[in-house]
C-alpha cells in the first residue's frame, strides 16, 4: 500500500514538474516576443492610445510574466519538493482563476457598457491620434492593417474619418479604406474624369482623397470583428476549457504534493525525535 502511494506521488510529481517546466519555457519565449514587439513596432496595436496597459505587447507581456512566475514555482518546488514554493504557485493559480471568473462575470453583466465604452474610446483614437505623429505611429499602422485585412473601414462606417485632426475640414478617408478595384487609379480615370487636366490631378491623390464613397468599403470594423469574433466562438470555447482544466490540474496537483511533502517531513522530524529520544 505504502508502495503504490510512493509511486502514485512520484508520477504526479513528475507529470507536474514536466508540464510546468513546458509553461516556464513558454512563457519566456511570450516575455521574449512581447519584448520584440515593444522594441520593433513600439505599441503597434496600440488602437486605445488612452491606455497604454491594453496594448498588444504589454498584454503579451503581462500574461507572459504570470506564466513564467506560476511555472517557476510550480516547477521548482515538484524539484526540490518545497512546501513553501507548492503552496505560492497554488496561492498564485487560485488568484489567477479567481481573476478570472470575475472578469468574465463582470464582462457577461456589463458587456453593453462595456461595448459602447470600446467604441468610443475606438473613435477618440481615430479622431485626436490617427496620423498625427510619429509617437502614435502604431495606431496609424494597426489601423490601416485591420481595414485592409477584413475590408472595412471606420468604426462604424466611413464617415467615422471626417474631419479628424489629421485632415481637418476634409470628408476623406485612409488609402487602407479603398476597395481594392479602385486602390489603382489607372483602370478608372475615363470614368471619373472629363478633361485632361481633371485626369491630372485626380491621378495625384489617392482614391481616399475623392470623396467618391462607391471607392471605400461601407461597412464598419468593429461590425466585422464581432462576425469575426462570433464565427470562431467554438474555438475560443475549446481554448478556455483547456486552459481552465491546466489549472484545475495544477491546483490538485499541487495541492497533493504539499500535503506529501508535509507529511514526510513531518515523518522524518518524527524519526529523528524519536532516535534521540531512544540515545538518551
Amino acid at each position: 500500500m505504502r508502495k503504490s502511494r510512493r509511486m502514485c506521488y512520484a508520477c504526479i510529481r513528475s507529470i507536474f514538474g514536466l508540464l510546468n517546466g513546458l509553461i516556464w519555457i513558454v512563457g519566456g519565449g511570450v516575455i521574449g516576443v512581447a519584448i520584440w514587439l515593444r522594441i520593433s513596432y513600439n505599441g503597434y496595436v496600440s488602437l486605445l492610445p488612452q491606455h497604454e496597459l491594453l496594448s498588444l505587447d504589454s498584454v503579451v507581456l503581462m500574461s507572459g510574466t504570470v506564466l513564467f512566475v506560476a511555472a517557476f514555482l510550480g516547477c521548482s518546488g515538484a524539484w526540490f519538493k518545497s512546501s513553501c514554493l507548492l503552496i505560492s504557485y497554488f496561492i498564485l493559480v487560485a488568484m489567477l482563476c479567481g481573476a478570472e471568473l470575475v472578469c468574465g462575470i463582470l464582462g457577461f453583466m456589463y458587456s453593453e457598457t462595456f461595448s459602447v465604452s470600446l467604441q468610443q474610446e475606438l473613435l477618440t483614437g481615430i479622431q485626436t491620434h490617427y496620423n498625427t505623429s510619429e509617437n502614435y505611429a502604431g495606431i496609424t499602422l494597426a489601423w490601416n492593417h485591420i481595414q485592409h485585412q477584413l475590408s472595412c473601414c471606420g468604426v462604424h462606417h466611413y464617415e467615422d474619418w471626417f474631419n479628424i485632426s489629421a485632415w481637418p475640414g476634409d470628408s476623406r478617408v485612409p488609402h487602407s479604406c479603398c476597395i481594392p478595384s479602385f486602390q489603382y487609379m489607372d483602370g478608372i480615370l475615363a470614368k471619373y474624369c472629363s478633361s485632361a487636366l481633371e485626369m491630372i490631378t485626380i491621378f495625384a491623390k489617392d482614391c481616399g482623397q475623392l470623396e467618391e464613397v462607391s471607392m471605400w468599403f461601407p461597412s464598419g470594423c468593429y461590425q466585422k470583428v464581432q462576425i469575426w469574433f462570433k464565427e470562431r466562438l467554438h474555438l475560443v470555447g475549446i481554448i478556455g476549457f483547456f486552459i481552465a482544466f491546466i489549472q484545475l490540474l495544477g491546483l490538485v496537483s499541487s495541492m497533493i504534493l504539499f500535503c506529501g511533502t508535509r507529511r514526510r517531513a513531518g515523518f522524518k522530524t518524527y524519526k529523528a525525535v524519536k532516535s534521540q529520544s531512544a540515545v538518551l
